[in-house]
């Protein structure tokens, strides 16, 4: 006698042992897409406005084309699985992920289609849960697949990394980063190094601390408020943090995720290391992962041309960006457009090209007028009435004097409407006159050139 579907679905929740108050917490949804065309190694439910999911297929099942056709005319688009049967899920991708890449049969949209979308959901539950069950040894054999199939078929893997206009989501971001990583590592160091794979883990997890961070200040046009500013500069902690956590994670992984935003000159976060203690995999996911940023579309604006965003990082190539590693990203997108043009935005004449600085997340400083004068004032009681200099960078001060400083040293300025801040000596420069500039590092404001 056959069962309804009420009866298959009070089956399935008593096996999986879940009633109707933890249905909301016992599943995980999954695209209709996102399951390949053979034999089921899940349960798949399916939830009609948000009320206890109806066992569709059993595992063990068949699941075909046409069954998504089928599904996606009645307007479904989500399968829900138990979460108790995420490992076997995890192993259906994998699978999916080596059939899509070994068929010479599947057209290349296609085969890219099911294997983005494959490590994107992966990455998607990571960065919702990483602990659990296998899911970072998954996520780590699906960068194996990715570094095996960028040493034995590069052109083929090249079209895994979006260059088109695609949307700035955290997921797809950490996606295209991952597979950046493989194609710059693999410039780098040569294709099939032992490292390749270590490093596209590092690219695919680097972003897992952006969890708790809010979409809309991932997408904010302009300045950010100083608690948004934390949020940002503290996901690569929060990220190292979580990846600690995880039982024999990379070494490597970890590293890139905690100093993929440090800079060079030391000015970057969250700990402020420079130079060589600045490890390759964590320049490699830098100079990807600012590309990847830089280019994407964002509710505010549309895509920019890979030219462009190379023109905009060559400002700070030296000072936060490694030049070796860049000049090999320029290599590895200049073959890939010279074989396809038509992969990415093509170049507007005429469109300008704003700052890296101005493009990427940075904090809202109160602002202070760039010109005028200021009371500088020494610890010893020395004081001195000094010209501002408004050619020095945001965060900076620089006074017109030949007085010396010492590093570090700290004095009190007060400024012409009566505020008073005490800052630090950073350095002596010349302006383009040729006067002595006295550079003091600002604590709370900045300049605004009036």
């Amino acid at each position: 006698m056959a069962r309804n579907d009420d009866q298959l679905s009070r089956e399935g929740i008593e096996e999986h042992g879940l009633n109707k108050a933890s249905i909301g917490s016992a599943f995980f949804p999954v695209p209709i897409d996102g399951i390949g065309d053979h034999e089921l190694g899940v349960d798949l439910y399916l939830s009609h406005e948000h009320k206890t999911p109806v066992l569709y297929r059993a595992k063990g099942s068949s699941y075909s084309n046409a069954d998504f056709v089928n599904l996606r005319e009645q307007g479904i688009t989500h399968f829900y699985i138990p979460n108790v049967q995420h490992c076997q899920f995890q192993e259906m991708l994998r699978n999916r992920i080596g059939e899509a890449i070994g068929d010479d049969k599947v057209n290349r949209e296609e085969r890219v289609r099911i294997v983005r979308d494959s490590c994107g959901k992966m990455i998607e539950d990571f960065t919702s849960n990483a602990s659990l069950p296998g899911l970072s040894d998954t996520i780590n054999e699906i960068a194996g697949q990715f570094s095996q199939w960028c040493a034995s078929e590069s052109t083929e893997f090249e079209y895994l990394y979006e260059m088109s206009e695609h949307d700035f989501y955290t997921t797809t971001h950490m996606v295209n980063v991952g597979v950046g990583c493989t194609l710059l590592a693999s410039e780098l160091l040569g294709a099939g190094h032992p490292q390749i794979q270590r490093i596209t883990l590092g690219g695919l997890i680097h972003d897992v601390g952006k969890r708790g961070v809010d979409t809309e200040i991932l997408n904010k046009e302009g300045k950010l408020s100083d608690e948004e500013w934390q949020q940002i500069r503290n996901h690569p902690q929060v990220g190292y943090e979580i990846l600690c956590d995880q039982e024999g994670m990379d070494p490597l992984a970890i590293d890139m995720t905690l100093n993929h935003h440090e800079r060079l000159d030391g000015k970057g976060y969250p700990n402020g290391i420079s130079g060589d203690e600045i490890s390759l995999p964590a320049r490699i996911c830098s100079v990807v992962d600012i590309y990847d940023a830089l280019s994407s579309a964002r509710p505010y604006r549309g895509p920019i041309p890979p030219c462009k965003v190379l023109e905009m990082m060559s400002e700070d190539v030296g000072s936060a960006i490694d030049s070796t590693v860049f000049e090999a990203w320029r290599r590895v997108l200049g073959r890939m457009l010279e074989a396809d043009p038509e992969r990415a935005v093509a170049d507007k004449p005429g469109l300008k090209v704003p700052s890296m600085q101005s493009m990427l997340p940075s904090q809202q400083c109160q602002e202070r007028p760039a010109d005028g004068c200021v009371l500088l004032k020494r610890a010893s009681g020395e004081s001195f009435d000094l010209s501002v200099d408004s050619s020095v960078k945001c965060g900076e001060i620089g006074l017109v004097c030949d007085t010396k400083f010492t590093p570090g040293e700290q004095v009190q300025l007060r400024f012409e409407d009566g505020v008073s801040e005490k800052v630090s000596f950073v350095g002596f420069r010349f302006n383009a006159k040729g006067q002595g500039l006295a550079v003091f590092k600002l604590g709370k404001f900045s300049l605004h050139a009036a």
